[in-house]
């Protein structure tokens, strides 16, 4: 059986196997991490519904009449409750006081029992015990009788080394992240469940040593481990204790391996007209905590330029699915990631310095959208044919005109005139006189503009002019 400790005044604390009578069903009302559940009852025998249920941080009330709406000033009953996480449990402190009637339960089992009147004046006690570890249910059932209605309870933990002798349990939830632009490891961890912890100790080791070494002690639940060596590649181990008030610290959580990547040194592509198709090529990495690729495109997505992962691989190369002979300018990551699950670094934006990264230059192969208009006249040596393109001078994509004659009844075509446009006018023209003989024959003609790269629009409606006889 614990031990136990008396209090001031007279107490009455009952044997462990003292039991409290069926608690009533409360209202459903669900209260935060740790807060206590409140029930009032219009009665001292916690029978029937409680008139109201809330939550309540801490019980700490001086009642000089009702309590709640719908509850009397006197002969009532009010029930706290709340399930918590001891963590490694050990030596703790009940300590209460009230007027009237007034008890403490621990999982049900009455732990202090003060159930008399007492008029206005509150007598307390206190009661030191060990909780086991673990969650554990507290509850306390108050009754005003008559009078002032004064009850206060706290809960707490023994930090003298005097009596804590109990180990903390070891820190769960460790994760790493290791940072692949300052080659640094933060480690964080879940918040230890004890009551009385002091600090956390993060400590590390290199994989194949048994040495281990502390990086630092702190109360928060994360850091960022300063051990920088651009050049190292050293997996590490990491752990974090947990030390309590009394300076009892716990085991190690379980040991989580940080791997530094491997880079991708460098990376090339070319592109395939015929298929046109993308591939990349890089250095095969080695290094024994390599685990695969990721390879990435970065594409238009609902209005902005984000980098789309086009799958994985353990190999050197990729080859890209069609992508359109636009003339612009592809960009290209490869990601390394390690047998840790470590990703490296993905920044959203473009780095033209980054050794993984490749810009390549794709071919415009996408020619001029529209045909343009052509004109036939008369010129002082034979026929002056005129092109001209309508499309406003901002989204003009070709860079100037070709015009082709043949003979009627013939298959072939000669070109006349290639030549760019006068930027200053509106709408582009080009225009030649082209020098034939007055013999009577029928000419026709067509017109197309062609892009920087010759790409070539469609043809005009062709045009056919007759020459005189001379």
């Amino acid at each position: 059986m614990a031990a136990r400790t008396g209090g001031a005044m007279c107490a009455v604390i009952l044997g462990s196997l003292l039991v409290a009578a069926p608690q009533a069903a409360a209202a459903d009302v669900t209260c935060s991490t740790n807060v206590y559940k409140r029930t009032f009852y219009n009665n001292t025998s916690f029978s029937g519904s409680p008139v109201k249920t809330d939550c309540d941080g801490t019980i700490s009330q001086n009642w000089s009449g009702s309590p709640v709406s719908g509850v009397s000033s006197n002969n009532f009953g009010v029930r706290w409750s709340v399930t918590r996480d001891f963590g490694s449990g050990g030596p703790f402190m009940f300590t209460v006081s009230a007027t009237d009637g007034v008890r403490v339960y621990l999982d049900g089992v009455s732990q202090i029992d003060l159930w008399y009147a007492t008029g206005d004046t509150a007598r307390s006690t206190f009661l030191g015990f060990n909780i086991p570890s673990g969650k554990h249910t507290i509850r306390v059932d108050y009754v005003n009788w008559s009078g002032a209605a004064k009850v206060a309870f706290t809960y707490t933990p023994r930090t003298s080394a005097t009596y804590d002798e109990i180990k903390p349990l070891a820190p769960t939830g460790v994760k790493t992240a290791y940072n692949t632009t300052t080659r640094k490891t933060t480690v964080s961890w879940s918040a230890n469940k004890e009551m009385d912890l002091a600090s956390y100790s993060l400590y590390r080791r290199p994989v194949g040593s048994s040495t281990w070494t502390k990086v630092t002690t702190t109360t928060a639940r994360s850091y960022t481990d300063p051990l920088v060596n651009p050049d190292d590649r050293t997996p590490y181990y990491y752990e974090v204790r947990a030390t309590d008030k009394a300076g009892n610290t716990s085991s190690g959580s379980t040991d989580t391996i940080v791997r530094p990547l491997p880079v991708v040194t460098s990376l090339t592509g070319t592109y395939d007209k015929a298929t046109g198709k993308v591939t990349l090529k890089w250095p095969l990495n080695t290094e024994p905590q390599f685990d695969h690729y990721t390879v990435l495109s970065n594409d238009l997505v609902d209005g902005y330029y984000v980098w789309v992962p086009l799958g994985t691989t353990k190999g050197n190369t990729w080859t890209t699915g069609p992508v359109t002979a636009d003339g612009e300018t592809r960009h290209y990551r490869v990601l390394v990631t390690n047998d840790g699950g470590t990703t490296t670094y993905n920044p959203n934006g473009l780095d033209a310095t980054a050794t993984n990264e490749l810009w390549l230059n794709i071919p415009d192969g996408i020619a001029p959208y529209y045909a343009p208009d052509l004109t036939l006249g008369s010129c002082p040596t034979g026929i002056q044919a005129t092109a001209t393109d309508n499309t406003p001078a901002p989204i003009r994509d070709y860079v100037g005109f070709e015009i082709e004659r043949r003979a009627a009844g013939t298959d072939t075509w000669s070109v006349v005139l290639h030549q760019g446009y006068d930027p200053r006018r509106d709408p582009a023209t080009a225009t030649v006189c082209d020098p034939l003989p007055a013999d009577g024959r029928t000419y026709e003609y067509r017109a197309r503009t062609y892009d920087a790269s010759g790409n070539y629009s469609p043809y005009s409606a062709m045009r056919a002019m007759t020459l005189p006889a001379g």
